[in-house]
């Protein structure tokens, strides 16, 4: 017991107060948190208990099935689907490959008819995820993870910065890189007549420019990137005048690009070359520079549907794709950089510094995504969407 007398009652309470904050400080910061200097993530929270793994993993193979929807890509499902399988035999993955901008329409659709058809979906955090989330159409992960993948020391930013939504807690993003805003094909247009995304507007270019749908996905965000540097004019004007040719296959905007049909992409993720490059092609395509470097995740990231029908085998798979031997075989797949610390860059053009993250923008978190959200009439009035 400690006893205070007279005038000394504020002084010692306050010397108490530190010792009780030393203390617990101490029981939640290993040595690598203290040299380091960075507190915790705020939200820290493991529920699975290593020790009752195994009674998770057997009930995830009584399951016996996951139904995951992913990227619309060769590369990425048999990195989401073919090695996932080899691990775990005992759980079919039945696997739908289509873009985040036509899977969560679908997914409220089956929803109100009381249908609960997925259990994942394996693909970026695009803008109409986070309605969904707000909506009540997710479960939170971060309780899900094992201490191997929950620990801040693991990943770039820290685990809150792995998670892309406000909450910190319901959509992480594995991958990370900078992400030029605007592809060109050096073999087309040489760089003596565009070398920034701010020359786009010069009539030159008129007819030779492709996205993807620019309601949602990988070139709505770089529309929102574009407007956030250079201006809602700059962005009305790219997309009344130059006509902006519009795919919504993935594929195609690729071999577009490659093939110099449009020698000038906005969007393109780097998986969509890889085909191409393989075949001797494409291997001149490079980024245009930005006013201010971008930084995307792809679509390296996973949600988690609210009552899934397969919830053990959704907890094993979800730490399975996280996990540090996933990781250092899916990016090179996909040829993307995975944000765990312990993976080492892929692509070095393309990697973040992690001592500079204010540097960056990070342009699919959910709070630049309603900077985004604000260029959508923009866009939609000039395209007539």
């Amino acid at each position: 017991m400690v006893h205070v007398r007279g005038g000394k009652l504020c002084n010692a309470v306050f010397v108490l107060l530190n010792i009780i904050l030393i203390a617990v400080s101490s029981a939640y910061c290993d040595d690598s948190t203290v040299k380091s200097g960075k507190l915790p993530s705020t939200q820290y929270e493991v529920k699975i208990d290593p020790s009752q793994w195994k009674i998770v993993v057997e009930a995830a193979k009584k399951e016996g099935r996951l139904v995951i929807c992913g990227a619309p890509s060769e590369e990425w499902r048999k990195s989401l689907v073919d090695m996932f399988q080899q691990e775990f035999p005992e759980i079919k993955v039945e696997y739908t490959g289509i873009n985040g901008r036509d899977f969560w329409p679908r997914m409220r659709k089956e929803r109100e008819l009381g249908q609960k058809l997925w259990d994942l979906r394996a693909g970026g955090i695009e803008a109409l995820a986070y309605p969904a989330k707000r909506d009540g159409f997710l479960d939170p992960i971060r309780p899900l993870l094992l201490p191997e993948n929950a620990s801040d020391s693991k990943w770039v930013g820290g685990l809150d910065g792995l998670f892309n939504d406000k909450e910190k807690k319901f959509m992480p993003t594995y991958t990370i890189y900078i992400q030029r805003t605007v592809a060109v094909n050096r073999d087309f247009i040489k760089e003596s007549e565009i070398t920034s995304s701010e020359q786009l507007l010069d009539p030159k270019f008129k007819g030779k420019i492709v996205m993807q749908n620019p309601t949602a996905g990988a070139s709505y965000t770089a529309l929102g990137n574009l407007g956030f540097m250079y201006g809602g004019n700059f962005l009305r004007d790219l997309l009344s005048k130059q006509n902006v040719a519009v795919t919504n296959d993935n594929r195609q905007e690729g071999e577009w690009l490659v093939r110099g049909k449009y020698p000038l992409a906005i969007g393109l993720v780097k998986t969509q070359l890889i085909p191409y490059i393989k075949q001797g092609i494409g291997k001149n395509v490079i980024k245009l520079e930005d006013k201010i470097i971008p930084v995307g995740t792809g679509f390296g990231g996973i949600t988690l549907m609210k009552d899934a029908p397969h919830p053990n085998a959704a907890k094993v798979y979800i730490n399975w794709l996280l996990s540090q031997k996933t990781q250092l075989k899916l990016t090179k797949n996909v040829f993307l950089n995975s944000r765990r610390t312990d993976v080492p860059p892929v692509d070095k053009e393309t990697a973040v510094d992690p001592s500079n993250l204010s540097n960056y923008r990070f342009y699919s978190t959910e709070e630049n995504d309603e900077i985004t959200t604000r260029f959508l009439p923009i866009i939609r009035e000039a395209l007539k969407y």
